[in-house]
């Protein structure tokens, strides 16, 4: 497999932003908030990489595997960034599948089981088949693909809280001053992070449609723009764009006083959101959605990038 190769078929900018978002998650949210009560993450350096790198082998085996079903509709809608069949082969992709899936698992289930939450052995287990179900069923389906991968997306950043929570409600359940205020509080921020992610992901997950819906129709596939025309497809982009910039916008006004933070979501969010919002109103081609999907792309590391942010902010306003 070639170096091309294996940059297509696992994406690895894409993986680079599922670790990144860990990781931020982690350092920038998590921990200084812990700091505010003079509490510690519960979970080490060495065993959360171990978490990290499972992620990372699941999401990849889930690329891998669509490209692998996704041969016939690639050769249509981008003939050039065909991977199977061209740099990869096709027994080597359900080979290299199954064993990203094999390691990623067990991993995932060896850290449930050390950190005595075994009832996220379903979170590991159940997201290659979700994937894979994806890749042959769900991505063909108007809206249920789009939904499916947008609630793994927003999976990753509360993977960080899911497996901490447990062990700091077991051990800071009777700190009157933690308990259960400063664990509520942890968890609004990974969720607004979470919500971000499923929805920016969602806004993405169908402009990638309207950018294939030529091979994806000759698959017979019935997604939204095939489904209901590209008019009523932007008028849902545009819908969830406003929603979701809305909904930022009470949690930015509701929860955070400082200027540092409006001006972030007005220059970081609400303008990149707008300007989403009128070249969605202009597109009408392939080549439109593509560059709406790449600034999409552009919209969602601006709000991971709020992370440090955040950080700095309860460093210099909370812990004096």
């Amino acid at each position: 497999m070639s170096v091309t190769g294996a940059f297509r078929i696992f994406r690895l900018p894409n993986l680079l932003m599922v670790a990144a978002t860990m990781y931020l998650m982690r350092w920038s949210i998590i921990k200084p908030l812990l700091g505010v009560y003079g509490i510690e993450l519960q979970i080490s350096e060495l065993a959360f990489l171990g978490l990290v790198l499972s992620t990372v082998l699941i999401t990849a085996a889930g690329y891998v595997i669509n490209d692998y079903h996704d041969v016939r509709a690639d050769q249509i809608n981008k003939p050039k960034k065909v991977v199977v069949d061209k740099h990869v082969s096709r027994r080597l992709a359900l080979f290299l599948h199954w064993l990203l899936n094999f390691i990623g698992v067990s991993a995932g289930v060896v850290f449930s089981l050390l950190y005595h939450v075994p009832w996220m052995i379903l979170i590991f287990t159940g997201a290659p088949l979700l994937l894979w179900y994806y890749s042959v069923r769900l991505k063909h389906m108007l809206l249920a693909g789009n939904l499916a991968v947008s609630l793994l997306t927003a999976t990753v950043p509360l993977l960080v809280i899911l497996f901490e929570y447990p062990l700091l409600a077991r051990n800071y359940r009777f700190d009157p001053v933690f308990f259960p205020h400063g664990l509520i509080a942890i968890l609004i921020w990974v969720g607004t992070f979470a919500f971000f992610a499923f929805m920016t992901n969602l806004i993405r997950e169908i402009i990638k449609d309207a950018q294939d819906i030529e091979g994806d129709r000759e698959l017979d596939s019935q997604t939204l723009p095939i489904s209901c025309g590209l008019k009523k497809t932007k008028r849902v982009i545009i819908g969830i764009a406003v929603f979701t910039v809305l909904v930022l916008g009470f949690f930015f006004l509701t929860y955070l006083k400082d200027w540092i933070s409006l001006a972030y979501y007005i220059l970081a969010l609400l303008l990149p959101f707008a300007f989403l919002i009128i070249r969605t109103l202009k597109s009408s081609d392939s080549k439109d959605f593509n560059f709406l999907s790449q600034w999409v792309k552009l919209i969602m590391l601006l709000g991971l990038l709020y992370a440090p942010v955040v950080h700095w902010i309860i460093r210099n306003y909370f812990n004096r």
